[in-house]
């Protein structure tokens, strides 16, 4: 079984694809700043869709407080290209075929309520540094975080990272 990631650990880093193919890395998202990793049980879930239209409607506030949105989905290609039917996406949707990051994660399902081979609902917060700041995983398939806490969540650290910033400029920097 997989190592569950817990707060202040740091975020195993994993490069995986779009459904047209672009790759995305962890690691370099964070010089953009703070990432809200999301992982779904796949674009065919009405659970997950809905996740996902939530997330999108928020997108712009989620701009503002963190550098980067990502939501991994174990699925294959096709089935998430069907739900990206225009070819277009106002976040980066990460196909986990084989499963990496949802294991490095320790969020990967063998079997679920009507499925198989998923990820669980689960939201990290990762820090520009790397470490993980706030992590919730579902225990259901409708489990997810509610985004309001995720807001202020990712508003707190977006204001620690201000004063930060503010300290290491200020005397004697």
């Amino acid at each position: 079984m997989a190592k569950k990631i817990s707060r202040g650990d740091p975020a195993p880093d994993f490069t995986l694809t779009t459904p047209h193919d672009a790759e995305v890395s962890l690691h370099p998202a964070l010089r953009k700043g703070s990432v809200l990793l999301e992982f779904i049980r796949g674009t065919w879930d009405p659970a997950s869709r809905e996740r996902i239209e939530y997330l999108v409607r928020s997108k712009e506030r989620i701009a503002e407080l963190a550098g980067t949105l990502l939501i991994v989905s174990c699925e294959d290609r096709a089935g998430a290209r069907k739900y990206l039917d225009d070819g277009t996406c106002p976040f980066s949707l990460l196909i986990d075929p084989l499963f990496e990051a949802s294991l490095a994660f320790g969020v990967f399902q063998k079997f679920s309520w009507g499925a198989v081979n998923v990820a669980r609902p689960a939201s990290f917060i990762i820090d520009r540094c790397g470490f993980v700041r706030h992590c919730h995983v579902g225990s259901s398939p409708i489990d997810a975080a509610p985004l309001d806490d995720l807001l202020g969540k990712l508003l707190s650290l977006r204001e620690e990272e201000l004063r930060d910033e503010q300290a290491d400029d200020g005397p004697g920097s």
